[in-house]
C-alpha cells in the first residue's frame, strides 16, 4: 500500500520557511501565525520522521535532509501553482465583454490592448461597439464606456477621462485662422451627436453668433479628427483621443482657447460586481 502523502498544508508551510529560514515570515507570506507555522512543520517532520531544519538563535538553518526535500517538492508545488492558474480563468469567469463608443475603442482601448494581454493573459476581453451606453439588464455586458454626466440607471459609474472641447484643423489651413473670427470663412466640422458645442465654443471665446461658410457632421469622433486632417474644414475636438493627431503633426491647434463641458467618459459598471476577471479589467481601464 503507497504511503499517504503528507497534509498539503504542512509542506506548504515547510516550503514557505525553507525559503525565508524565519517563521515568521514564512506566517506573514501565508497570512498565518509563527506557531502556526512551526506547528505544520513540526507536523511534516513527524510524518517523515526526519529534521528538516536546525533551529538556531537568530532564524533557521535548513538540515541535509530539509535541502534534499525541498529540492525535490519544487519542481511539484511548482506545477500545482501552474494548473491552478491555468483553471483560474474559467473558474472565475475569465471572458469579460465591454461595449464601448466606437471611436474610443479604435483611438484609446486598441492601442493599448497589447498591455493588458500582456498584464493579464489569462483574461478574455471581447468588445463591442455601441452609441450610446448600454441597457444594464442585459446580460452579455459586463463593463461600458459611455459619455455623459455620470448618472445611468441600474450602473455604477466612475469617471474615465475628462472632455476638453477646442478647434483643431489640418496644418495647411493654420495660417488662414490668425483669430476665432476667421473661422466664418471655413467649413466646421462636428458630431452628429451630441451637438451644441461649436456654439458654446464661439460663446466663450467671445464670438458673436454667425453662420460659417458650411457644416458637416460625422457619426463618430474619429471620423471627425480623419476629416479634420484631410482638410475639409476645422473641427472641434472633444478629448485627448485626438491626442495621436497633435502628436504626429497630421493636426494642430489654431487657437489656446479651451473649455471643458459637464460630460466626460464614464466607466460603467454592475453595482456590486464580484466577479475578478471584470474587477481586473475595470481597474485597469482606470489606471491605462
Amino acid at each position: 500500500m503507497p504511503a499517504r502523502l503528507p497534509p498539503l498544508g504542512a509542506i506548504e508551510a515547510f516550503a514557505a520557511a525553507a525559503r525565508t529560514l524565519s517563521f515568521t515570515e514564512a506566517a506573514r507570506e501565508l497570512n498565518l501565525t509563527a506557531s502556526a507555522i512551526s506547528r505544520r512543520v513540526a507536523q511534516l517532520e513527524h510524518t517523515l520522521e526526519v529534521a528538516l531544519f536546525h533551529r538556531v538563535t537568530r532564524g533557521l538553518r535548513l538540515t541535509t535532509a530539509g535541502e534534499s526535500y525541498l529540492a525535490a517538492i519544487a519542481p511539484a508545488l511548482e506545477q500545482l501553482r501552474a494548473a491552478g492558474a491555468a483553471l483560474a480563468p474559467a473558474a472565475r469567469g475569465g471572458t469579460v465583454r465591454l461595449a464601448t463608443l466606437p471611436s474610443f475603442a479604435a483611438l484609446w482601448l486598441f492601442p493599448r490592448l497589447a498591455a493588458l494581454e500582456v498584464a493579464h493573459p489569462g483574461i478574455d476581453l471581447r468588445v463591442s461597439t455601441v452609441a450610446r451606453a448600454p441597457d444594464a439588464t442585459r446580460d452579455d455586458i459586463d463593463l461600458a464606456v459611455a459619455i455623459g454626466t455620470g448618472d445611468w440607471r441600474d450602473w455604477a459609474s466612475q469617471k474615465l477621462m475628462a472632455m476638453r472641447c477646442r478647434p483643431v484643423c489640418a496644418p495647411s489651413l493654420r495660417e488662414s485662422l490668425r483669430k476665432p473670427a476667421d473661422l466664418e470663412r471655413h467649413t466646421l466640422l462636428g458630431v452628429s451627436q451630441p451637438r451644441g458645442f461649436w456654439r458654446r465654443w464661439c460663446r466663450e471665446a467671445g464670438l458673436p453668433p454667425f453662420a460659417p461658410r458650411r457644416t458637416l457632421r460625422f457619426d463618430g469622433l474619429h471620423l471627425l479628427y480623419e476629416a479634420a486632417a484631410s482638410g475639409l474644414g476645422v473641427a472641434l475636438a472633444f478629448d485627448d483621443l485626438v491626442a495621436p493627431y497633435l502628436a504626429d503633426g497630421r493636426l494642430v491647434e489654431p487657437f489656446d482657447h479651451s473649455f471643458v463641458p459637464d460630460q466626460a467618459y464614464h466607466l460603467l459598471a454592475r453595482p456590486g460586481e464580484r466577479r475578478r476577471a471584470v474587477r481586473i479589467v475595470r481597474d485597469w481601464l482606470l489606471r491605462a
